[in-house]
């Protein structure tokens, strides 16, 4: 008999988030939501009858998470008592002396890996399964790999690896060679890594379920799948509310301002305008008559939230660079840049340049 489960990993309730142009509602904001993605997951468990919930790190930021809001969890948790919740500590919320996580009355049906010295096994003989895993103690490094190719695994029962490491990574964060896991383990619930990824047929990423900054454009969700010995069957489900989405236009001098206007409103199909969240990469050049700042604040209207990263630079279309001018103010202006490539100076004769543009409409 199939066992039906759950794989997700670096939730991050609670987070603080550092996204520069975020409001402090915006951030609250998003907070909020990633705490409705996690009673999503737990309204998933109980509708979809899940037997285990893995949790592979990276519950909550347990730096600013607080007692009673982790008594909220405890409290979602008490809500599934048919699911059993394996939670493992990762780099935001490592088990030890000074863990919340310890503090916390959980309820029958939760797991919380305390080993962040050697392989815990967790045994259910009832489905006959066992899950090996290993919680961080910091929120600094981890090389502790040896602990896990040490590991020794009950061939006739079905092993499931829950594991916050760094698969084919040599830094500090758990590096662990996949070759050296992949024959013991019926199923690795990993998690460290934010998006979706599929290391080997069962060596998973969950991703976070709800996408945290610009870095993390791809789909997020959740994994829920059954084991069998020998098998997983998996899907990847998409619940996340919003998206963060780059996307990068290249513009040419010729181009006027309803033209780069236009390229930023439909600049891609895959994102809503009206909730995800738009960062613009603007490339290559742009004539010295449009006002960019005129564009980029004409844009804001038609998007939830849109930031602009300017790497373009300012030139003029004629040849010359007093053809149809007589000599005025910004002309001389644009004359002392001609030749600057230097990207300050070209930040600089921009900011210039808006500044000169006001004054002449003024007068």
């Amino acid at each position: 008999m199939s066992i039906k489960f759950i794989h997700t990993s670096d939730i991050h309730l609670d987070k603080k988030f550092d996204i520069r142009n975020f409001s402090l509602k915006e951030r609250e904001k998003r907070r909020q939501e990633i705490w409705d993605t996690f009673d999503e997951i737990i309204k998933t468990a109980k509708r979809e009858e899940i037997r285990y919930l893995f949790i592979a790190g990276d519950l909550a930021d347990i730096e600013y998470i607080n007692f009673n809001t982790l008594i909220k969890v405890s409290q979602k948790f008490k809500d599934i008592p048919d699911t059993r919740v394996v939670l493992a500590c990762g780099k935001s919320d490592p088990f030890n002396i000074n863990s919340l996580y310890e503090y916390i009355e959980w309820p029958q049906n939760v797991y919380i890996v305390k080993n962040t010295e050697y392989v815990e096994k967790l045994n259910f003989p009832e489905d006959n399964l066992c899950v090996h895993s290993m919680s961080w103690d910091n929120g600094l490094s981890n090389n502790k790999a040896q602990a896990i190719y040490d590991i020794s695994v009950d061939d006739n029962k079905i092993n499931v690896l829950l594991l916050y490491c760094d698969i084919g990574s040599e830094a500090d964060g758990l590096p662990v060679n996949a070759d050296m896991i992949k024959n013991k383990f019926d199923y690795c619930a990993l998690g460290g890594r934010h998006n979706f990824e599929k290391i080997q047929r069962h060596i998973v990423y969950s991703g976070t379920p709800e996408p945290l900054n610009f870095e993390e454009g791809n789909e997020h969700g959740i994994i829920v799948g059954e084991l069998e010995k020998k098998y997983a069957d998996y899907r990847f489900i998409n619940i996340a509310k919003r998206k963060f989405v780059t996307r990068n236009i290249d513009l040419e001098i010729g181009y006027s301002f309803n033209k780069i206007l236009d390229l930023i409103k439909f600049s891609g199909d895959t994102f809503s305008n009206i909730k995800d969240y738009i960062r613009i990469i603007l490339n290559g050049i742009v004539n010295t008559d449009v006002s960019m700042e005129e564009v980029e604040n004409e844009a804001k209207q038609f998007f939830y939230y849109i930031e602009f990263e300017e790497n373009y630079s300012y030139m003029n279309a004629e040849d010359k660079i007093y053809d149809h001018n007589d000599f005025n103010i910004i002309e001389s202006y644009k004359l002392q840049f001609e030749n600057s490539q230097d990207k300050l100076e070209q930040q600089a004769f921009k900011l210039g340049l808006e500044v000169l543009r006001k004054e002449k409409v003024v007068k």
